[in-house]
């Protein structure tokens, strides 16, 4: 029988598309706060959950996530990464839960608070008949499924005496933070897992904030918006503000030498998929239902980039992000998504997190996967072939990427691991 862990092994899920000082803060406050021995990083590899390529490759992010704290950077492979909310959750807590080390799970969300978002947590996860039978009804009436699941939550919990109020449920179930928090503890409850949810209230811009507000701390989605738009390097001064010092200097390089995508880099790829793929062959794909599959053949002849469609084929029911998963998850090849996670990937760690590995290696119920080579041999079947998914995707990424950069194409497999010597930077009191 194993020993029982000592450390304290904090886990974070993310995206880092880009790593900004936000995500900095939330590393220092798991260092300095929550007294974390070791950080690790579940980070979503070269697509996101709104149905997009990530800005930046997964390893220059790792390298940021790990000048900036981390210890230690497991990929989150597509199947979870470019899922719904509920998805993306479950991969995630899987990963960390599966190496069998992580003590705590430290999320942001506009909460702030961790006890209304477990108590609407265990509420979805039972299910109860009353608010079965609101959502059916939200959902017949046309509404797309958050908009039906706030206002089922909101029909039921008013029959509950001591339910937080309208208000408060209004604000749990609208701002995205909060729902990927409640999916994580929902994932949480339903492994029966030891891992501790922790929440830090997310300070600064809004979640899916597009404009830089001065003296105030970032979106991603702003960051991006804004490096759209800048053109020009000389713009990029503000960046200082946005960015830690640590991981600037990578990100400026990459604006440099081109090294960056955007959907609009996908636009003539996921056009060539949609014409070679019928309606029949197109609801095959996560998240793409028969009509939505008739709408896409519909209206193809007003294709012009993979944003512009997107928005044009959006309707009550359906959410553009939803849309765009099911664009990309047709480009990439993904049939569907995954609540579990059979390998973990290392994209990046620190010598000094040696001990932490050890551990894992010994505790873990997953494979720990440091040479791509040695998978084969490690992992089942299925495992593989779940593994090979992700590669394409990847390999299909680094394609563009290095057509746009002028360089030579570099296999999934060839590409190593980020180790890096610097130890955690200590925060003074």
């Amino acid at each position: 029988m194993e020993s029982e862990l000592i450390m304290n092994v904090t886990g974070i899920i993310a995206e880092y598309n880009p790593f900004h000082k936000g995500h900095q803060y939330q590393i220092d406050y798991v260092r300095k706060q929550l007294k974390a021995d070791y950080i690790v990083v579940a980070m979503s590899g070269d697509y996101v959950q709104r149905g997009a390529p990530a800005l930046l490759p997964k390893h220059l992010r790792a390298k940021m996530a790990l000048n900036g704290g981390a210890d230690l950077v497991l990929e989150l492979p597509v199947q979870s990464s470019a899922a719904s909310a509920e998805f993306f959750a479950q991969g995630a807590v899987s990963l960390l839960d599966g190496i069998g080390a992580v003590t705590h799970l430290c999320f942001g969300s506009e909460e702030g608070e961790i006890s209304g978002m477990l108590s609407a947590a265990r509420i979805l996860n039972e299910e109860p008949k009353e608010y079965q039978e609101a959502l059916r009804h939200f959902l017949c009436e046309g509404y797309s499924f958050p908009y039906a699941r706030n206002q089922a939550f909101l029909r039921y919990s008013k029959s509950i005496p001591s339910s937080a109020g309208t208000e408060e449920i209004t604000r749990l179930f609208s701002s995205p933070n909060n729902i990927l928090g409640i999916e994580y503890c929902r994932s949480l409850l339903k492994r029966n897992s030891s891992i501790e949810p922790v929440t830090l209230k997310r300070e600064g811009s809004g979640y899916h904030e597009k404009d830089l507000i001065p003296r105030q701390a970032p979106s991603a989605s702003a960051i991006r918006s804004f490096l759209c738009r800048a053109g020009q390097l000389s713009d990029c001064d503000v960046l200082n503000d946005m960015v830690p010092e640590s991981s600037l200097s990578l990100l400026l390089k990459a604006l440099k030498t081109n090294g960056f995508l955007t959907e609009k880099d996908f636009d003539l790829l996921l056009h060539y998929r949609l014409l070679t793929l019928s309606p029949d062959e197109m609801k095959g794909f996560q998240e793409l239902s028969s009509e939505l599959a008739q709408r896409i053949r519909k209206r193809l002849n007003e294709y012009e980039g993979f944003s512009q469609f997107a928005g044009l084929l959006k309707t009550k029911e359906i959410t553009r992000t939803r849309i765009q998963r099911g664009l990309l998850h047709l480009l990439l090849g993904v049939q569907s998504s995954a609540r579990e996670i059979p390998y973990a990937r290392v994209l990046g760690f620190r010598r000094a997190a040696s001990p932490l590995l050890k551990e894992i290696k010994k505790r873990g119920e997953i494979p720990l996967i440091t040479k791509t080579a040695n998978a084969p041999a490690l992992l089942s079947a299925d495992a593989l072939r779940f593994m090979e998914t992700n590669t394409t995707a990847s390999n299909i990424y680094e394609s563009i990427l290095c057509k746009k950069e002028g360089r030579a194409f570099i296999h999934e497999y060839q590409k190593p691991i980020v180790i890096t010597e610097n130890h955690p930077r200590y925060i003074p009191d």
